[in-house]
């Protein structure tokens, strides 16, 4: 089932690896705080949806994770962050975003289904505040797809960490979201010439089901 997929271009490092061989069956969907509380998740939420589709078709690993604070009070979760987590300005108060709240449920169209991890989280990377890493190892997950929002922050922070821990990270740029474009193309482009790859949601797509089944690939090429 292993097979080679396209990794980094020629401009993103002069240190690049063009391939690299991955197997299918030890990757997992990562998605990351699509949650209500968040005014961007909608924009990339159907793409969101394609891939989440892919994982539950084929069987593959789906974790799900939820940013916010573990108590009402929000006094889990570390001062500065507190004072200033969801604020746009500074007229505004940090909001609230606590588990069991209507904000920090999931979206409607990527609802956990049973057999799909849920991870509660109350930093911006996973690998700070949870036991990802011990359900990973647990479930033998190798490589990881990742999606979600925000770009610059939650998504950077949980990728970066997960690439340094020697997972092959994929970026899906148009799967993932940010409140300042800027911020989103950069983190794109840092992340492939340093720590993965950045593929959008056609590439992961087409690349993994060439892995599982060359002829469902010729026929998504095709568009049939």
């Amino acid at each position: 089932m292993r097979g080679t997929i396209t990794w980094q271009t020629a401009e993103d490092s002069p240190n690049r690896l063009p391939e690299l061989e991955i197997d299918p069956r030890h990757t997992a969907l990562l998605i990351v705080d699509m949650q209500n509380y968040s005014d961007i998740a909608q924009s990339v939420l159907p793409q969101c949806q394609r891939l989440l589709d892919f994982f539950r078709a084929n069987s593959l690993p789906v974790m799900h994770l939820r940013v916010g604070s573990l108590l009402p009070d929000a006094h889990d979760v570390h001062l500065m962050r507190r004072l200033n987590w969801l604020r746009r300005s500074q007229e505004e108060a940090a909001r609230s975003c606590a588990k069991g709240s209507f904000d920090y449920d999931i979206v409607a169209g990527l609802t956990p289904q049973r057999g799909e991890l849920v991870v509660d989280k109350n930093s911006s990377g996973a690998f700070n505040s949870t036991a990802i890493e011990h359900y990973l190892v647990a479930l033998e997950v190798h490589s990881l797809v990742v999606c979600g929002e925000a770009t610059s922050r939650c998504v950077d922070n949980t990728a970066r960490s997960a690439a340094d821990r020697g997972y092959n990270v994929m970026l899906v740029a148009d799967a993932c979201a940010d409140h300042i474009p800027e911020n989103h193309e950069t983190t794109m482009h840092v992340f492939q010439r340093a720590f993965g790859a950045v593929k959008t949601t056609d590439q992961v797509l087409a690349e993994l089901s060439g892995l599982l089944s060359p002829e469902l690939a010729l026929s998504m090429s095709q568009g049939q």
